[in-house]
């Protein structure tokens, strides 16, 4: 099989990495392996450190038990809070994407590791997790983060009280009182 690159440049026969004599029992296993080696890759680049020196600073230690007064954070660019760096995470402004095939592989690379600082910004783990919900869910980073924050209200079963601190008469089903809180949250916002 000859295939042709992103470039438009012509590549060799290739065979395919998985199957019967691979570690791999097909394509999902070979480039969930992949992406693990990509991001190996990724969590040692240069220019994701360097931006990590460049945005850190002291803010006050949030370890009541801890021995120094300051500690190194980072004030993260999505919600404007303060956090130590270990709660920190380099995003990419552009996601690198999905890798599920052998097409996939120039373009996510190429994401990944073909960036300079001002394509990276540093951002709490909470608002990379509602980027990536937002991402996988085809809305906004502002839906996502209400939507996030909803899952964990129903999943910790605190939804009926959370209405009826609000004064709404909770529905009879999860599903609906999932719709009013919603509902409550967006009118919250619109406010």
């Amino acid at each position: 099989m000859t295939t042709v690159n992103l470039r438009g440049n012509q590549m060799s026969n290739l065979k395919e990495p998985w199957g019967d004599g691979t570690p791999w029992k097909n394509s999902v296993a070979f480039f969930t392996y992949l992406r693990g080696c990509l991001r190996k890759a990724w969590s040692n680049n240069p220019i994701k450190h360097n931006l990590i020196k460049k945005v850190r600073k002291q803010i006050d230690n949030p370890n009541p038990n801890g021995k120094k007064k300051t500690v190194f954070g980072f004030t993260c660019e999505l919600c404007h809070t303060d956090f130590v760096l270990s709660q920190g995470q380099v995003d990419h402004k552009i996601a690198a994407g999905s890798l599920r095939k052998t097409e996939d592989i120039q373009g996510f690379v190429e994401r990944l590791l073909y960036v300079t600082e001002d394509d990276l910004r540093l951002i709490c783990k909470g608002c990379n997790s509602c980027l990536s919900y937002a991402d996988k869910e085809g809305i906004s980073f502002q839906d996502a983060v209400i939507q996030k924050e909803i899952i964990a209200i129903c999943k910790i079963k605190k939804d009926v009280q959370w209405l009826k601190d609000r004064g709404i008469i909770p529905a009879s089903n999860a599903a609906k009182r999932r719709k009013q809180i919603e509902e409550e949250m967006k009118n919250e916002q619109a406010k």
